[in-house]
């Protein structure tokens, strides 16, 4: 059953007789807990027998064989990738991906190629559990994409890739004036202006293409407008063919180091770049996946459990349909415990509750949100995912989060909240004709990648 408006006001909610992870600065775990929402926000945690509505419920949901989660939280998530989703064959050189592949897609997407994209994105995300999510800056009409992405109903924060180094055809060949001028326009636009869960930061491309006086310009509009930024940074390292060498020690100097930064990627850093990290309190975003798939060489050099150690906070990013191809925040969990372990040797590396932390509280904390969303306390806003215990993943249920981490998969998420709107109900998406958005993205993709000249190569004859 869908959530329904009553007189204009989102209805009182109770899960109970659920298992609860709270994700609350106590960590409690309740094993026969309930959650009460009204309107936007969580009233009530706890225990079932302490959970007392002070009026009847407009919705009583039996959680009796369910476990609920705050909402995952992904901190760099590419969205127009969706309509070339395993395009590129793994054969292609890294140094290759950004001239052959990325520029001809971005230089010749549409806004509705852009709105398709973000809403098959945004399915998939609201599949796997993630409430909210932030851009990592591919898209030219922010505001055509904001209204597609609030149509699904998830929080967003977006915003426009932004560089002036490198060049390219079409909206690829920006000046740093007009960078800048575009993003400031973007700000005005969207915040506070489409729709509460919709914002927009500056975002930059990062990787050697952005000058100092984009960066500085894009550090200042955050400050200006009250919003953090964000950039892709590998940190140099000899081994890499990149333009990225811009040393963490570069940034800090020109003053853009600071709790509204957030880097992505990050796989090389050193001993300073981490006690730099922890004294500025910038925040990381980790993309394991895509880390993997694009050969960065995390499990040799990769430090986001000495991060971590240090007091940095890093959260997690399924960066792109094709760098990890998929959204799945357990598959980021399960890849970000597991790969530090064998690269130490330490089991003991990045236990689950650490990494559960990244998908959430941590998350909310990056984006500057951590008051509003990342575990559920009353106050916060009821961003939550409702997991069915009843299948042979989940059982028997003995340590909750080692399961959800190590165990669990994406078909085992049945609803999802988002400020209180059940977005996702009993597996059946209530805010979008679910059908229509995949046949918009199926109809639009081979003529959108026939126009910037590229195709997919099947390795397999496909008949």
């Amino acid at each position: 059953m869908a959530c329904i408006i009553l007189r204009g006001r989102i209805p009182m909610i109770l899960i109970e007789h659920a298992v609860v992870v709270s994700v609350d600065p106590e960590r409690r775990i309740f094993g026969d807990g309930s959650v009460l929402i009204d309107g936007e926000r969580i009233v009530q945690v706890g225990r079932a027998v302490d959970v007392r509505p002070p009026r009847p419920p407009d919705r009583v949901i039996d959680g009796r064989g369910t476990l609920v989660l705050p909402g995952f939280i992904d901190t760099h998530a590419h969205l127009s990738e969706h309509l070339s989703r395993g395009l590129m064959p793994d054969e292609i050189p890294v140094d290759r991906y950004v001239p052959d592949w990325y520029v001809p897609l971005y230089a010749s997407i549409t806004p509705e190629e852009e709105a398709a994209a973000a809403q098959l994105a945004c399915l998939e995300m609201l599949r796997t559990g993630t409430t909210t999510f932030c851009e990592a800056g591919t898209l030219f009409d922010v505001p055509a994409v904001a209204r597609a992405v609030d149509a699904v109903g998830l929080r967003a924060i977006l915003g426009r890739w932004t560089w002036d180094l490198a060049s390219g055809p079409g909206p690829l060949k920006q000046s740093t004036d007009e960078t800048l001028q575009l993003t400031g326009t973007v700000l005005a636009e969207v915040n506070g202006k489409l729709s509460p869960r919709v914002s927009a930061w500056p975002l930059l491309i990062g990787f050697g293409t952005c000058s100092e006086r984009l960066i500085r310009g894009a550090h200042a509009l955050a400050e200006r407008h009250g919003t953090g930024w964000g950039m892709m940074q590998f940190a140099s390292h000899p081994s890499r063919k990149t333009a990225d060498t811009l040393p963490l020690a570069t940034l800090d100097a020109w003053g853009v180091l600071g709790p509204r930064t957030k880097l992505a990627h990050m796989v090389h850093v050193d001993e300073a770049d981490i006690a730099l990290l922890a004294r500025r309190d910038v925040k990381i975003a980790h993309c394991p996946s895509a880390a993997l798939k694009h050969v960065k060489g995390l499990s040799a050099h990769g430090r986001f459990a000495d991060m971590l150690d240090a007091g940095v906070c890093v959260s997690l990013g399924g960066d792109s349909a094709n760098g990890s191809n998929h959204f799945d925040m357990l598959r980021l969990m399960y890849l970000a415990a597991l790969v530090p372990k064998d690269a130490r040797l330490d089991p003991g590396v990045m236990p689950p509750e650490r990494v559960l932390e990244m998908a959430t509280i941590h998350g909310a904390r990056a984006l500057g949100l951590e008051r509003e969303i990342g575990s559920l306390e009353p106050g916060k806003r009821a961003d939550l995912i409702v997991f069915d215990l009843d299948l042979p993943e989940w059982r028997p249920l003995l340590d909750p989060v080692n399961t959800l981490v190590y165990s669990a998969s994406a078909a085992s998420v049945r609803t999802v909240m988002v400020d209180g709107r059940v977005v996702l109900d009993e597996r059946r998406v209530t805010t979008v004709d679910e059908g229509e958005v995949l046949a918009r993205a199926e109809r639009l993709s081979r003529p959108y990648l026939a126009r910037a000249g590229l195709a997919a190569r099947p390795k397999w004859p496909m008949l």
